[in-house]
């Protein structure tokens, strides 16, 4: 027979058998009823938006280049730095005298995009030098975070026409090519110049040439609202020099630098402005907002233990799941994040994964967009709760993949807390 309990302030109880295969225990179990605390009926459940200092975002998988003004979250740009390197070494072109430069590109393969492809409409590139503090550039075995900006980039603008084929190509890609300037073609002709003594190998290469920075100009009249996740890995992703020979005119050379492989490249993520709309999203209690690129997260606190002790007394608990619902009509215009993550705080003050993520695994935990709800499977995470004073109560709801995606999501205040258990 089902049995409703009463917990004290709250909640709304729903007894319904439970079926579920990836319950603890219910395949020995009787038949188990369900308590559904909500957040909006139960206060020991509640949740605060934070924003997210910085992230960790060298040797990304996907550059983030763009710029988006969104309605509700404000303006966001995703800029990146990235060296180039020599494809080979000891690399011999000839008779330098000889030689003369055509035309150079940067191009990237593109793995996807955010918000409309079609209205990427700039970009900027400019070349990495030593600047303040003798700096010397980005390097493949340091650490770097979103915030980075530690760099000077001395000499101007080399980005000139580009192109971004469709989307739906066999081989999508982002193609700049750099302005004839006189500082481009001194450089250009340079690196074809630079004979045996820069061109054998990267750590000489490197002392003459540290990279690019490559962003949006967010100052342009016209206003982009595109992110482009570029893959350094992609069959088209490389800088290349073309030239000819003047004793063969219709001869046509290259020469082509990675941008993978050992080629240090960092995400950058920087607020332009001081943003009205981003301190209204800290300040709103009515929604739950989480966004990538190092901007929101939220911070959920499962309080009130005495009173979940007292109601699960002499009861044996066979799952426990949290759920949160997407806003309606929250993802008409941006898509909500593929996937979320659930953390707790450790006693440390340390973000730290549950155990029914690292044991179970993720398919068990969950997290994955599914009918306009992320559920998590926190049974282990519920029972440490309950019975480990040591354990906090903080949790974390993150955005997977921060580093490399621009999502952002709107989730409805009401937490669900869902617990399945059977009479011992």
């Amino acid at each position: 027979m089902n049995r409703i309990i009463s917990l004290s302030l709250i909640i709304g109880l729903i007894a319904a058998s439970c079926t579920d295969s990836n319950t603890i225990g219910l395949e020995v179990q009787p038949t188990s009823d369900n308590i559904i605390i909500s957040s909006a009926n139960f206060e020991g459940i509640s949740s605060a938006t934070e924003s997210e200092d910085s992230l960790r975002t060298d040797e990304a998988l996907n550059l983030i280049l763009g710029e988006i003004d969104d309605p509700v979250f404000g303006y966001d740009r995703g800029s990146f730095f990235t060296q180039v390197l020599l494809t080979e070494n000891n690399i011999d072109l000839g008779d330098y005298n000889d030689l003369v430069i055509d035309s150079s590109f940067l191009s990237y393969t593109y793995s996807g995009y955010y918000g409309d492809i079609n209205e990427f409409n700039k970009v900027s590139v400019h070349a990495l030098e030593t600047g303040i503090n003798n700096w010397q550039g980005i390097f493949k075995d340091s650490i770097y975070y979103s915030n980075f900006s530690d760099w000077d980039a001395a000499i101007g603008d080399w980005a000139g026409d580009f192109t971004v084929t469709d989307k739906d190509s066999e081989n999508p890609m982002l193609k700049i090519k750099l302005h004839s300037y006189p500082y481009v073609d001194d450089f250009l002709n340079a690196a074809i110049n630079l004979g045996e003594n820069h061109l054998v190998d990267n750590e000489a290469f490197l002392k003459y040439f540290l990279g690019f920075y490559v962003y949006v100009n967010q100052f342009d009249s016209e206003q982009s609202n595109t992110m482009l996740y570029l893959n350094p890995s992609g069959s088209n992703s490389k800088f290349s020099i073309y030239y000819h020979d003047i004793n063969e005119p219709d001869s046509v050379l290259t020469l082509d630098f990675s941008v993978d492989g050992d080629a240090a490249r960092i995400n950058y993520f920087d607020e332009i402005f001081d943003d009205p709309l981003q301190q209204q999203i800290l300040e709103d209690t009515s929604r739950i907002y989480i966004q990538s690129m190092a901007n929101f997260k939220t911070k959920i606190i499962v309080g009130d233990l005495a009173v979940l002790k007292d109601t699960l007394k002499g009861k044996a608990v066979n799952k426990v799941t949290m759920s949160f619902d997407v806003e309606a009509g929250s993802t008409s215009e941006y898509a909500a994040h593929d996937k979320l993550f659930l953390v707790r705080v450790n006693e440390e003050g340390n973000n730290v994964f549950l155990t029914d993520y690292t044991i179970e695994g993720e398919t068990h935990f969950g997290g994955r967009l599914e009918d306009d709800k992320y559920e998590f499977n926190i049974t282990r995470y519920f029972y440490q709760l309950l019975n480990n004073d040591a354990y906090t109560n903080d949790l974390y709801l993150l955005p997977a993949g921060a580093a490399v995606n621009a999502n952002r999501t709107i989730l409805n205040k009401d937490i669900k807390l869902t617990i399945h258990y059977s009479e011992l």
